[in-house]
């Protein structure tokens, strides 16, 4: 005989039962359903924005879905990252970073209003690059140690200017760095961009900027800017070899790489996850980047999910020590 206990139960337990395959079928749907969103913290017309839409270009055509690049530019990334931390954790919206969203702001900003471990899952390291102190033309600084006398010798009134394409950027703390090194007077000039940046410094708005080499180094071989130094690699460029790296200079402690990642939202399922390092990575190492950046001091760096977290937090604590011994805070 069945009680009636028995048929609440039974009864109850149904829905879960029928609720079961739906999950198991939503689980198993296809990724992506819908395009991809490819966040860039920054200004279209950079080297961030146009190595994201090489990517997206290739994306697209593995994953039988749009990639599509969303500008957000501003508060040193933070609108970008707020931004895609806001978003389902499906895979469909991805954060591109450098070293200034993803590492930096931590030490910078007191109220930054994310969190690269809890809030974030990588997906794959990007790209390592080379970045190049540049000058006008017409410059008086024939050399790095033209530029860093002459800095030295400034009364603070007249400091000498120098641009970045934000506040927060590795170029604003690299040479923030470099002042506190060489007790030169500096003044930084933020710019909503490298384009702008660029062009000022071209105009002589500006004396000196310190940019990724793939967005300069055309500039330099066509006679619009002068390089100093190469930053970030161990060896001369291959375009530039009359130009020293900064560790040949005396300043091995300011040769550090720029290097770009991309992540998702926290939670993201882990086959979604792999499904999007696997598109990236055959991006990262298409012929089409090898083709554009290949010899612009632009090196593919890509690294398993795991690794990349670990580099990340690496360089977090190792930029948060240089800012804070370079007294760099920002609000």
């Amino acid at each position: 005989m069945i009680s009636r206990r028995s048929l609440i139960l039974s009864g109850a337990a149904l829905p879960c039962a029928t609720l079961a395959p739906l999950a198991r079928a939503q689980a198993a749907q296809p990724f992506p359903r819908r395009p991809v969103m490819w966040v860039v913290p920054y200004p279209a017309g950079g080297f961030g924005d146009a190595v994201s839409r090489v990517l997206a270009q290739h994306m697209s055509g593995t994953l039988k879905q749009p990639v599509v690049v969303e500008n957000k530019p501003g508060a040193g990334g933070q609108i970008a990252a707020a931004h895609v931390k806001q978003q389902p954790a499906d895979g469909h919206t991805l954060l591109y970073g450098d070293i200034g969203p993803f590492a930096m702001n931590a030490a910078l900003y007191p109220k930054l209003n994310y969190h690269m471990q809890r809030d974030f899952l990588p997906i794959t390291r990007l790209l390592s690059s080379s970045l190049l102190l540049v000058v006008p033309p017409g410059s008086p600084f024939k050399t790095f140690d033209d530029l860093v006398q002459a800095a030295k010798s400034r009364k603070p009134d007249v400091a000498l200017s120098y641009g970045s394409y934000g506040i927060g950027s590795q170029p604003h703390i690299w040479m923030e760095m470099l002042k506190r090194e060489t007790r030169g007077q500096f003044q930084h000039v933020a710019y909503k961009g490298g384009a702008p940046a660029i062009q000022d410094l071209m105009g002589g708005h500006i004396e000196a900027m310190l940019d990724v080499a793939a967005n300069s180094l055309p500039y330099v071989q066509e006679g619009k800017l002068r390089a100093l130094a190469v930053v970030g690699s161990d060896k001369r460029l291959e375009r530039l070899p009359q130009v020293p790296t900064v560790a040949e200079l005396g300043y091995p402690g300011l040769n550090a790489p720029g290097w770009t990642g991309v992540v998702a939202r926290a939670g993201t399922p882990p086959e979604i996850a792999e499904q999007l390092r696997q598109a990236v990575v055959l991006a990262v190492q298409s012929e089409e980047i090898k083709r554009r950046f290949g010899d612009l001091g632009v090196t593919p760096a890509p690294q398993a999910p795991a690794d990349f977290g670990r580099f990340i937090q690496s360089e977090t604590e190792r930029w948060g020590a240089a800012i804070r011994g370079a007294g760099v805070v920002l609000e």
